[in-house]
């Protein structure tokens, strides 16, 4: 792929960073449609967190606190990791030298599970939704990209989410005709290929080699890499101008967990381009140990 592909898209993201980018949304169709929620209250999350909420492996849209778990009858399992939420508080405070009331935001977090976290009794658990599915027709430029990577993960269809697994280096993706339209499915699977070059068989990326939780920062730097990684093959195989809108959507909410600083694209593109030169089979292009554990220490 000519480095110029990588420039151009690169700067395409940046433009829409700059001007606004729509929200961002799963580009399929899960198994339980709609807007992440609290069970108990029936609050539609807002801000940052729905984005947050869609991106962690669950296909229900309803969350819960522990204690709301209990209050409900039921419990979360033991072992699962919580999820935080973002909220501001308003503090007030009197000026001691005006005398009047002042209000100040203060960022807090409180920590949710998603129903299937949990074990609740049966006429607590929300109703669940028909799955429509779409036509779908193959890619042969996107599809020879799959087949012809490199050492590949496992990739199987199954599920409302889209996930890689290091521990056993699998992909799982829900199903192509669960997509709007192909781009979108290819999109997606490129995102999680990228993520599968950081194994320690590969590239050997610290942000996917090493023990992180979600939401961190090397986290949110790893999402980076793999978005642009996505967006370079999506580039590579011509299909970038119905997904890039979406991809700048998705990297600018990550990019909020990082202080909005928008030079760590540039940097993430870097590690980027890495591994979409391990997946388009172009191993001359990279050190493939040593130069990407010393980029991605730099992102």
């Amino acid at each position: 792929m000519p480095v110029d592909v990588y420039e151009r898209i690169t700067a395409r993201i940046l433009r829409n960073l700059e001007a606004g980018t729509i929200p961002w949304r799963k580009p399929w169709v899960g198994g339980e449609a709609g807007h992440p929620r609290n069970l108990a209250s029936g609050h539609f999350y807002r801000g940052i967190n729905p984005f947050l909420l869609a991106c962690t492996p669950y296909e229900s849209p309803y969350w819960l606190t522990f204690n709301q778990a209990k209050k409900l009858g039921g419990s979360v399992r033991k072992g699962e990791k919580s999820t935080p939420v973002i909220f501001w508080k308003w503090w007030e405070k009197v000026n001691s030298k005006t005398g009047e009331k002042e209000k100040f935001p203060l960022l807090r977090y409180y920590n949710v599970f998603n129903v299937a976290q949990c074990d609740l009794p049966s006429d607590k658990l929300p109703g669940s939704a028909s799955v429509p599915e779409f036509a779908f027709e193959p890619i042969e430029v996107c599809e020879r990209v799959v087949f012809e990577m490199p050492d590949p993960p496992e990739i199987s269809h199954e599920g409302g989410t889209a996930s890689y697994r290091p521990s056993d280096d699998s992909i799982r993706v829900p199903k192509p005709e669960r997509f709007e339209k192909p781009e979108s499915y290819y999109a997606t699977l490129f995102h999680e290929l990228s993520h599968s070059t950081g194994h320690v068989s590969r590239l050997n990326r610290p942000s996917v080699t090493s023990l992180i939780s979600f939401g961190s920062r090397s986290y949110s730097k790893e999402e980076l890499i793999a978005e642009m990684g996505a967006t370079f093959l999506c580039g590579h195989c011509g299909i970038e101008n119905t997904v890039i809108e979406n991809s700048a959507a998705y990297i600018a909410g990550w990019l909020r967990s990082l202080k909005n600083d928008k030079r760590l694209v540039v940097h993430a593109a870097a590690a980027a381009q890495k591994s979409a030169d391990f997946i388009l089979g172009r191993r001359d292009s990279v050190d493939c140990k040593s130069q990407e554990k010393e980029e991605v220490s730099n992102v």
